[in-house]
């Protein structure tokens, strides 16, 4: 009787570490390949985003589709994802990180504005995309000059495979104008939802 308790507790405990294990595998999965959340860390897209949002990223949101102007991305500069093994090296480095009470430095939210074959061009702090000056509601009027501080910028062609961002909070954002087109194999995924504060819960718009 004895031995077939000891059974029957050592099997218990090997169902419950299965199940955990189980737990453990879908929850990287889902975080690595379908969405997952994060935390905005920098006053470049305010006031659309603010620090210390939560945000949800869907990252099978360009699994079938390219960027559109006006998507608010979320991308790691220089890094690219590569494809499911790269979404699990870069799920359990973060873990890594987390544990540390560090965040990468190179994970950055930004709006898409160009896409390929795209030109860009600014002139007088007015933002133009293929000649067309842009009206940009979510673009964050800075309180001291009381204009959208785009800058100023000589007009470029958007290359295959490349993408141009920017900041809504334009004179505090470095982005595109400063580092230049980021590259499509950086993109994590697409900001879509915000979680925190509650008071701005729910679905972000573009």
């Amino acid at each position: 009787m004895k031995e077939e308790k000891k059974r029957s507790i050592l099997k218990e405990i090997l169902d419950w570490v299965l199940l955990i294990l189980i737990a453990i595998l879908i929850t990287s999965i889902v975080h690595s390949q379908l969405f997952a959340l994060t935390e905005v860390n920098m006053q470049s897209m305010m006031d659309t985003l603010e620090p210390t949002d939560r945000l949800v990223m869907s990252k099978l949101a360009y699994a079938s589709s390219e960027p559109q102007r006006g998507d608010i991305i979320i991308f790691l500069n220089s890094e690219p994802v590569n494809g499911i093994f790269g979404r699990f090296s870069i799920y359990f480095s973060d873990i890594s990180l987390k544990f540390k009470k560090d965040y990468r430095n190179n994970r950055l939210i930004k709006r898409v504005i160009a896409i390929p074959g795209d030109t860009v061009e600014i002139i007088d702090n007015v933002l133009y995309v293929n000649d067309i000056a842009q009206e940009e509601p979510y673009a964050r009027i800075d309180p001291d000059e009381n204009i959208v501080v785009n800058g100023q910028m000589d007009k470029i062609t958007i290359p295959p495979g490349k993408l141009f961002v920017l900041g809504d909070n334009r004179r505090w954002s470095i982005d595109s104008r400063n580092y230049g087109v980021i590259d499509r194999s950086w993109v994590e995924g697409k900001a879509v939802f915000r979680i925190a504060p509650f008071s701005k819960f729910g679905k972000i718009n573009d």
